[in-house]
């Protein structure tokens, strides 16, 4: 996979959590909690995303995946394993803390000394590569929680 064949896409309202764990992965993700249904459908569509559900009624339509489970790590598999996301292509291509899991705006780096007031001391010491989200200026840094979203789906 690279990283720019992967469709962009639009989590309906049922699938918060997908939307900000395939953000960390680099993914262009839509996420609108107030866009219910075919709101959302719609929108997806106005803006060239595969929308992604767990609404059954929408399961035949154009340009959605079903999502099956209810369970976050085996959501993840399946969209990975539907867009061919793999990790040793986000490691290469760079998309791993490329988007920001809030609100889907592309990461910027910043030096430590940006990131020192922003990050935990721990964390400062430990850590060189920072970036932060240029519109509500969350920092972000490859943590574990990085490795163990990546291990999800590749089992």
């Amino acid at each position: 996979m690279n990283r720019k064949n992967v469709p962009r896409l639009f989590c309906d309202v049922m699938l918060g959590r997908l939307a900000r764990r395939l953000r960390l992965l680099g993914v262009d993700v839509r996420y609108e909690p107030g866009l219910k249904g075919i709101a959302g459908y719609r929108r997806a569509k106005s803006e060239g995303r595969i929308f992604l559900t767990r609404h059954h009624r929408f399961r035949n339509l154009t340009d959605t995946v079903f999502v099956e489970n209810d369970d976050i790590d085996k959501q993840l598999e399946q969209v990975k394993r539907v867009f061919n996301i793999s990790d040793e292509n986000l490691k290469k291509d760079n998309g791993l803390l490329s988007r920001c899991s809030v609100c889907n705006e592309a990461l910027r780096k910043i030096s430590r000394d940006e990131a020192r007031p922003a990050v935990p001391f721990y964390i400062y010491q430990i850590h060189n590569e920072f970036r932060r989200c240029p519109k509500c200026q969350r920092v972000y840094w490859p943590g574990s929680h990085i490795q163990k979203i990546t291990q999800q789906g590749g089992k």
